[in-house]
């Protein structure tokens, strides 16, 4: 098999072990109500009724099925919502099956029982158990060859995938060529560790890496930001069907729907992939005449500070401005709405040595943000780079203020608390939220990063060459707002921000767009 065909093959792994993370607790919470092996009633609404369903998460479950050839999807009337049951595929197979795997969706797993560093609790036994009985169900079903190919890899990576992650922020993978990449587990789960990657292909028998290990562990940050929200996963039942409430978190609570800290290290090495891009509009924009450029930049929704280094770094080393600072100063500012984030941000700055402020801000109200820069750092926003990276999908929802007059062409599904969003009021809230930040963004533009979704009928064609059905389970049961690029693009375009032919780019292509990068400039 030549090289490309192979890391063609492995990705496809990986993006199905991913699917498999979200997969088999919406199959078996559905299965739960027998939906899928009593399926009559084909509109949302009407299911939702008759299994005494939540309509917006039940939106978001079946059209994960969909984006996987199992159903399909139809918008009548850019309200109702039909679906039709794929004949051909056995559902009670696949969920008995994936019933294997439930057991890790049933409790809450610390997975840093493996490590040495791991603190004994009261539920280590318990936890250490339910996972060694989980892997061993499954090495005997692998046995006994009584899983299809598709179920496998699905069920390979809801076991995998948590333990990959942590293993790699515990920094077993930092070198991989060789053997010692077991030593910082424990005694009690070494030799179990071994057993899973030897069945996984992930290793040799003497413990060295296979081409196909190396491929995975190399891109285990790939798996973070879905492991990050195995606290969701794990309630998906009570999203569809009991108390949603229960993942709300109050002012100043800790996070109840995913783990931050591997949500952000998982996006940490995964938006490396996109950075060269960045770096091509920064440096084009810091090497423009002075009297051109912007007097700095600021990150809204900055996290741990990484990309404000880059940046600087960048600027710094590659530009004629950064010859040019003690002249012409650098203002550097990076917002966040988590106050952690933003202690996290000044550690990080203060040791690269960077110039730059902090400042609390909320991606829905820059009126306030521009205030405060104002008054406590003398800043104008207008007068900086605005840069964001996965952010405005996360903005929080407000019922539009405008009537609504444009019927939307999206296929997503949208939550809020627990109610469903129309897609026509989704779009023009993001119209409304762009419309606000427009008068800031009116000299230098804005530079963005953003996540989208895909119309299911392409995803379910191109099963293996997206991660866009976790991406849909992720943000579509925590009320996060991926819209299709042409939806976004076309809202950016009404309200007078235009994409600059000489930097916008599309991932993984332009017929799959799920990751956009560009500057919007004034139009």
């Amino acid at each position: 098999m030549k090289l490309k065909e192979k890391k063609s093959l492995f990705l496809s792994n990986l993006f199905q072990h991913l699917d498999g993370i979200v997969l088999i607790p919406t199959l078996i919470a559905l299965e739960s109500k027998y939906i899928l092996s009593n399926f009559q009633h084909s509109n949302l609404e009407l299911l939702a009724k008759k299994y005494n369903a939540n309509i917006a998460y039940l939106h978001v479950a079946l059209r994960l099925l969909c984006s996987q050839g199992m159903m399909t999807q139809k918008i009548k009337d850019h309200h109702d919502v039909e679906f039709t049951l794929n004949k051909e595929i056995d559902f009670q197979t696949i969920i008995q099956k994936y019933k294997i795997a439930a057991p890790l969706y049933e409790e809450d797993i610390d997975y840093s029982i493996i490590l040495k560093s791991h603190k004994i609790k009261n539920s280590q036994n318990t936890t250490d158990s339910t996972l060694w009985k989980t892997i061993s169900k499954y090495l005997e079903e692998i046995d006994k060859k009584s899983v299809t190919s598709q179920i496998k890899i699905h069920i390979e990576g809801a076991i995998l995938g948590p333990i990959i992650v942590a293993l790699s922020m515990a920094g077993c993978f930092k070198d991989l060529n060789q053997d010692n990449w077991d030593n910082k587990i424990n005694l009690e789960w070494k030799e179990k560790i071994k057993i899973l990657f030897l069945v996984c292909n992930i290793i040799k028998p003497n413990g060295l890496m296979t081409e196909y290990g190396l491929f995975l562990l190399k891109r285990a940050s790939s798996y973070g930001v879905t492991v990050s929200y195995l606290k969701t996963f794990r309630n998906i039942k009570n999203l569809l069907f009991g108390n949603y409430k229960l993942l709300w978190t109050k002012v100043g609570e800790e996070e109840k729907h995913v783990d931050r800290a591997m949500n952000v290290w998982g996006s940490g090495g995964a938006h490396n992939t996109y950075f060269k891009k960045i770096d091509e509009i920064v440096l084009d924009l810091f090497n423009l005449p002075i009297e051109k450029q912007p007097k700095g930049f600021i990150d809204i929704g900055c996290g741990n500070g990484k990309l404000i280094e880059h940046i600087f770094d960048l600027i710094y080393y590659k530009t004629s401005r950064g010859k040019k600072l003690n002249e012409y100063p650098l203002f550097i500012v990076g917002s966040d709405f988590n106050y952690k984030a933003l202690q996290a941000t000044k550690e990080t700055i203060n040791k690269a040595d960077i110039w730059a402020k902090t400042a609390f801000g909320d991606i829905s109200e820059p009126n306030k943000l521009a205030k405060r820069l104002k008054k406590e750092h003398n800043i104008n926003l207008e007068d900086l780079l605005n840069v964001r990276s996965f952010l405005d999908h996360n903005r929080i929802y407000t019922a539009p203020n405008k009537p609504i007059n444009k019927i939307s062409k999206s296929t997503a599904a949208f939550c809020q608390k627990g109610k469903k969003i129309n897609n026509d009021a989704l779009q023009q809230n993001l119209k409304e939220h762009l419309e606000k930040w427009y008068p800031y963004l009116k000299k230098y533009g804005l530079l963005i990063v953003e996540l989208h979704t895909i119309d299911p009928i392409t995803a379910a064609k191109n099963i293996g060459k997206t991660a866009i059905t976790a991406y849909d389970a992720s943000h579509g049961f925590s009320d996060q707002y991926i819209i299709e690029y042409n939806c976004f693009l076309e809202t950016a375009k009404e309200v007078g921000l235009l994409p600059d032919p000489a930097h916008e780019y599309i991932f993984p292509s332009r017929e799959m767009p799920i990751v956009s990068i560009n500057r919007f400039i004034k139009n």
